[in-house]
């Protein structure tokens, strides 16, 4: 089961199960992207037990420095993980080789004000390179080992181009570039291609997806629908959008025109 599966098989029980994120218990297997998607990541996280995976726990930690970011919380893991898993993260984050600009990730210090973007361009730049392999490039490709270690940096530099510098193009270049079957069980290289894809949905609007419709993968824009990032107009304006698209059969672009007609106001 690669990251693909694991991300539409989360999505598909979402859509089934019309309730907020996390707000039932998930299956198990489906936790990380559930952990990623869900509202009150918090409530999610805590059900976690001590044991349980530490790729939870660095989903969790990027949540968290996504809320530091984005909302300026001051939220603390140790009130919201497993002591046992805590303790887990803490050794896995002493183990990492951080540059100065990433070490507030590791003792939850405030964040530098503002983050240099140059700075969060260059951990971008080094995974479409290293991962995602656009360009087509000579830099060294990344196991998975890589890419959990550098997921806490790559998140807070994807939040950091959000919020600082939303026309960037390397936000569009990371929505339109997916991983290929490669994608790990835990689907965070999709996370980060959901994220981008909301990100250059809420700065350009909709219609600037329209005439690229084919190049976006029908899970971004489900995830959008599912998460209620588009209003009534924009939903609308996808709707007749997909109306005119021919259906490749696929089940991403079935759950995805199912999503679309579900939330229309009626």
């Amino acid at each position: 089961m690669c990251g693909h599966c694991t991300e539409r098989a989360a999505l598909a029980e979402r859509l089934a199960t019309p309730t907020p994120w996390g707000a039932a218990s998930p299956d198990p297997l489906l936790l990380p992207v559930h952990l990623q998607e869900a509202g009150d990541w918090r409530q999610v996280a805590s059900t976690v037990a001590g044991g349980g995976d530490l790729v939870l726990a660095i989903i969790a930690l990027c949540r968290a420095a996504c809320a530091r970011l984005m909302q300026g919380e001051r939220a603390s893991l140790r009130d919201v993980l497993a002591p046992a898993l805590h303790a887990r993260l803490e050794h896995w984050l002493a183990s990492l080789d951080l540059p100065d600009a990433w070490t507030w990730l590791r003792d939850e210090a405030p964040a530098p004000c503002p983050l240099p973007l140059a700075i969060a361009r260059d951990e971008l730049d080094a995974y479409l390179a290293g991962w995602l392999r656009v360009p087509h490039a000579l830099a060294p490709a990344w196991d998975e080992a890589m890419l959990h270690e550098r997921l806490p940096r790559l998140s807070a530099a994807l939040d950091v181009l959000h919020r600082d510098a939303p026309d960037d193009d390397r936000l569009l270049l990371l929505a339109l570039s997916s991983p290929g079957a490669t994608s790990p069980f835990s689907a965070i290289d999709l996370w980060l291609q959901r994220r981008a894809v909301q990100a250059v949905i809420a700065h350009r609007g909709v219609a600037f997806v329209l005439p690229l419709l084919e190049r976006w993968r029908s899970g971004t824009l489900l995830a959008a629908v599912l998460r209620g990032d588009l209003d009534a107009p924009a939903l609308q304006v996808l709707h007749a959008a997909l109306a005119q698209r021919p259906d490749d059969g696929t089940e991403g672009t079935r759950d995805l025109r199912i999503a679309v007609e579900q939330a229309l106001p009626r």
